[in-house]
């Protein structure tokens, strides 16, 4: 069974003021920051760290490229949330981040060969994923359509993806959502989503650039990004969303690792760490007060797709 620290995972950025640890985990220290900006390690979250890998002194981290503000390279150097995330998270266990940039389908591949130890992709977690990794969640998300700024088409739900071009990024959670709009257009009498299926997300953008595609379905903190930059293109549109998380390799270190990465996320909450990077890079109205680990067996979360 899973360890759970609240069924309620997703919670507004509000509720990291009143932040408590749940009655199923262990209270942790917060993790402190020294001058350097470095995150010193937490004794109880060491603790938890499996032998094998506190030996090692690293820890193994597959992420994604190409995707802001999550992760992507500038001036040679992995940047983003998620890079600044990990390397504060395996700071507070007393380990170096070594972090290895792919597309995001590889990602719970590289888990599946022993490559990495953790992945960070911001994975909704779909009984597909828990088959073959566990999860510890540590944001929320929700889909949203990105347009040309110019366009009149605006769509809002999967009903509005019918008969048009949409582009999404190789095994995303636009893939299933995809999916299911293709059995509501035919349920309907509709004509089909056209759905173009890119390995990064920058070709997905190229496509939609290029008016290749009519839209692109994807995180909705990837249009702002791309607002924010000077891109002309705008959001539009709420598709599903929920619990986000980080998927933890599955071998006979997963179980200790899965608690030592749920008390790093809950000790950088505790010390405002969490949340200064999230506002750094844009992603904090997904922020969460509860880490919850999710494997196999377990209920999981449900992610309404509209």
């Amino acid at each position: 069974m899973g360890v759970k620290t609240d069924k309620g995972v997703v919670l507004s950025c509000l509720a990291i003021m009143f932040y408590a640890v749940s009655s199923h985990a262990a209270p942790v220290q917060s993790a402190a920051t020294g001058e350097n900006g470095k995150v010193e390690p937490v004794a109880d979250v060491v603790a938890l760290v499996p032998e094998a890998i506190k030996k090692r002194g690293v820890l193994r981290v597959a992420t994604m490229t190409k995707y802001q503000p999550f992760s992507f390279v500038s001036g040679g150097k992995n940047v983003g949330m998620i890079p600044e995330m990990v390397t504060a998270v395996a700071e507070t266990m007393g380990l170096k981040a070594e972090i290895q940039g792919m597309d995001f389908p590889g990602i719970l591949l590289g888990l599946q060969a022993q490559k990495y130890d953790i992945g960070m992709g911001e994975f909704f977690v779909r009984k597909d994923r828990v088959e073959v990794a566990d999860f510890v969640t540590e944001w929320s998300n929700y889909d949203a359509f990105v347009v040309n700024k110019d366009s009149k088409y605006m769509p809002q739900t999967i009903d509005d993806a019918c008969g048009h071009k949409i582009a999404i990024l190789a095994g995303s959670s636009g893939v299933p959502t995809m999916n299911e709009a293709k059995e509501h257009c035919a349920k309907v009498g509709k004509p089909l989503p056209k759905v173009s299926v890119f390995p990064q997300m920058s070709d997905a953008v190229l496509a939609l650039s290029s008016h290749r595609a009519e839209a692109v379905l994807t995180g909705r903190e990837v249009g702002l990004t791309l607002v924010a930059s000077g891109q002309p293109f705008v959001p539009s549109g709420r598709v599903g969303g929920g619990p986000c998380a980080t998927a933890v390799a599955r071998n006979a270190s997963s179980d200790k690792l899965a608690q030592a990465l749920q008390a790093a996320y809950l000790s950088l909450i505790k010390s405002g760490k969490y949340a200064q990077i999230h506002k750094k890079w844009g992603t904090d109205y997904g922020m969460i007060a509860n880490p919850t680990i999710y494997r196999k067996g377990d209920t999981l979360p449900e992610y309404k797709i509209e």
